[in-house]
């Protein structure tokens, strides 16, 4: 790497490895063309082209006259103090930053090239096989470190993970959710550039580690947020993707590429520094750090007993406002009505559909598709492990009830929290809303209206808690539902 201060050039070094071989310039040539394309993709105004090094009159020039003697990636130079490792582990980054990232990401995703089923890249049994070999892998470095009971025992469990998710894998495959993704998205590979978070250095030299499903390469960030202790963050790096996606899929798959990402950074970390002959204190850290991954992957395989919260009450009653509260507090996904209902009908969360009362994308047979969603969605979640907050209007018993069988089914426990304010203050509330019109609800006075003589109050028969938001602050909330049906 040569930097000048204002761009930097990576050169492609002539090393020789079992997976890649770039003794030929011809390779290092297309290497970097390769890198190029595929960082454009997320970060258009780092990655700035490919640069000809020549030789002239014995001196080594980028550009210019001359014999080609190398390429190189031209790129803006940026300081190490913005790589999101270093702004963690500063403590100078906040949660919403991630938020944000996250739903970038999933409209980056979105984007990118998708996975046909007679592909060569992106299969889902030699995905499972690759997991379990760098198990195996991780198991046998950390042994330079000193002997772990815990990471022995992980190369069987993940395999047995690994295995069950294979019919899964095969749908999500052809739904299109195997893409052409950055491949080596942690911490390290982020930079905070023009005031957002950019992705940098994809994985250019294997087409096979790139052709991956979405929720590998999110595992990616969320298994380094984990052993770096940085649980709001990932909290909120995760709930911005999945908001954005709408993949609630994914969390079915984050216990096992949690593990196998953690694992594959354990790993890479051994292996550097078995390899340099390290120094005996420069050991002692890498063992520290090997294990915080490696902890990272028995945290992602031991099972979780989450909570289904159901955000009950009339439109304007502060549901989503609470739910927000909750979620960080609770590490849990906020799956919410109002931007689901858009989903359905291919429309922005913002957009306005200007649908009467109980008509066009309000019809009664819509928002029974709509519950139907959050339904499905829940299930997702809740058996990924992650407790789930379901913030919709809940004015019926009959709607209240499928969600606590659902959660029965799991062997979990529901608690409602029901929202209950004056009427003045759902009024005010809902006309400021309306003034802003950048707010998914597009209830109206005449909606509640509608809603107040429909709906039903829950009661203490409906679930393990009922809990009333007007009495209780946001912690003492959170410390409820923590700890209720325990």
């Amino acid at each position: 790497m040569l930097l000048t201060g204002k761009f930097a050039y990576k050169i492609k070094r002539p090393v020789h490895y079992s997976f890649i071989d770039l003794r030929l310039a011809a390779q290092r040539r297309l290497l970097c063309h390769e890198e190029l394309r595929l960082n454009r993709r997320f970060s258009p105004e780092l990655y700035l082209g490919v640069r000809a090094i020549r030789r002239r009159h014995g001196e080594a020039r980028i550009g210019g006259s001359g014999r080609i003697i190398e390429h190189a990636v031209r790129m803006r130079q940026f300081p190490r103090s913005q790589e999101l490792d270093t702004l963690l582990e500063a403590q100078r980054i906040e949660p919403s930053e991630l938020e944000r990232f996250g739903g970038e990401l999933a409209r980056f995703h979105a984007r990118l090239p998708v996975a046909r089923a007679r592909q060569r890249w992106g299969r889902p049994a030699a995905q499972v096989e690759g997991i379990k070999h760098n198990a195996v892998e991780c198991a046998w470095a950390g042994e330079a470190l000193g002997d772990t009971p815990v990471v022995r025992a992980l190369p069987a469990r993940l395999g047995a993970w690994a295995d069950a998710a294979l019919p899964l894998l095969e749908r999500r495959l052809a739904a299109g959710r195997v893409r052409e993704c950055h491949g080596d998205l942690h911490a390290g590979n982020i930079v905070r550039c023009s005031a957002r978070l950019q992705p940098f250095d994809c994985l250019e030299f294997d087409a096979a580690l790139r052709w991956i499903d979405v929720a590998d390469e999110v595992s990616f960030l969320l298994a380094d947020l984990d052993a770096r202790q940085r649980p709001l963050h990932a909290q909120a790096f995760l709930g911005g993707y999945l908001t954005a996606s709408g993949d609630y899929q994914a969390c079915l798959l984050l216990p096992v590429f949690r593990a196998h990402r953690a694992l594959v950074r354990a790993k890479v970390m051994a292996l550097s520094a078995t390899a340099n002959g390290t120094a005996a204190a420069a050991m002692t850290d890498a063992r520290r750090r090997f294990d915080r991954y490696v902890e990272c992957a028995h945290r992602a395989l031991t099972p979780q007993r989450p909570t289904l919260v159901l955000m009950s009450g009339l439109s304007g009653s502060g549901k989503t406002w609470l739910a927000q509260r909750l979620a960080p507090a609770l590490r849990a996904v906020h799956l919410r009505s109002d931007i689901e209902r858009k989903r359905l009908a291919g429309l922005a969360p913002a957009a306005r559909s200007a649908s009467g009362v109980a008509q066009g994308l309000y019809a009664r047979n819509v928002t029974v598709a709509v519950y139907e969603r959050l339904a499905e969605c829940a299930t997702d979640t809740l058996a990924g492990g992650y407790t789930t907050i379901v913030d919709a209007t809940f004015g019926t018993v009959e709607d209240r009830a499928r969600f606590r069988a659902l959660a029965a089914r799991l062997g979990l426990d529901t608690c409602i929290v029901y929202c209950e304010v004056p009427r003045k203050v759902l009024e005010a509330r809902i006309l400021q809303r309306r003034r802003r019109a950048a707010d998914p609800s597009e209830a109206d006075l005449e909606v509640l209206d509608w809603q107040e003589v429909r709906f039903t109050a829950p009661t203490a028969r409906e679930a393990c808690a009922v809990l009333d938001a007007a009495r209780l602050a946001p912690e003492e909330l959170a410390r409820r539902i923590a700890t209720a049906g325990r």
